[in-house]
């Protein structure tokens, strides 16, 4: 697999961001942008725990759902970033009620 460089990575990066650019007005194109990006590390950290505990006990997914549950963060399947990233196309983004994802209790 080739290693991006950091130029590719801003370039995808101001792609993403140009494609909002039009849409949205600019004094609130942060909120956006910053809860995107906010939602895709949640994201990413949480596929990493989960791949970690299923692969640490992969006879176990009771065990694997109970560790999950003992994260500083839940994140409903339904609204993770791959899962909103899927339905992108479907009528009704950003209007359609959402799972919450819940934090430290």
């Amino acid at each position: 697999m080739n290693q991006l460089t950091q130029s590719e990575i801003n370039k995808a990066a101001w792609g993403a961001c140009d494609t909002f650019r039009g849409v949205v007005d600019p004094s609130i194109y942060k909120d956006y942008v910053l809860t995107m990006l906010f939602l895709k590390y949640v994201s990413d950290a949480w596929k990493d725990h989960k791949s970690g505990y299923e692969a640490q006990y992969p006879d176990n997914p009771e065990l694997v759902a109970a560790m999950m549950e003992q994260e500083s963060f839940k994140l409903p399947e339904d609204a993770s970033f791959d899962a909103i990233h899927a339905r992108r196309h479907e009528a009704g983004n950003g209007e359609r009620e959402q799972p919450y994802l819940t934090g430290p209790t």
